[in-house]
């Protein structure tokens, strides 16, 4: 995963030098990905696409009946709302390991 894209996005870390900043996001994605939480995100990246064209597709042939622009417009709708919700999650989650990273050990 790559963590450049982080640098200066969070405000906690933003004031900070370009090099703190990258060796913190390091730490962060260590924290958070663990490798058991790391085989879930990639499940996760896997079934949402699949899950998200399904049901857009069952949604688009309810609505309309069956056309043949439904798979494009489920396919490409599907994949563009999920990477959006994936993206979401993977910030989630790096944020959720600089907020541990930040945290003083003695209050763990």
């Amino acid at each position: 995963m790559d963590i450049k894209e982080y640098i200066d996005y969070f405000p906690e870390i933003a004031d900070r030098e370009r090099h703190e900043q990258f060796t913190l996001l390091e730490q962060a994605r260590d924290t958070s990905f663990t490798p058991a939480a790391k085989r879930l995100f990639q499940m996760y990246c896997w079934l949402l696409p699949v899950f998200m064209i399904i049901g857009l597709g069952g949604l688009l042939y309810s609505l309309f009946g069956y056309s043949s622009w439904l798979p494009v417009a489920a396919f490409v709708i599907g994949l563009i709302i999920s990477r959006q919700m994936i993206n979401q999650r993977r910030k989630a989650l790096i944020q959720r390991g600089l907020q541990q990273v930040l945290t003083p050990s003695d209050q763990h």
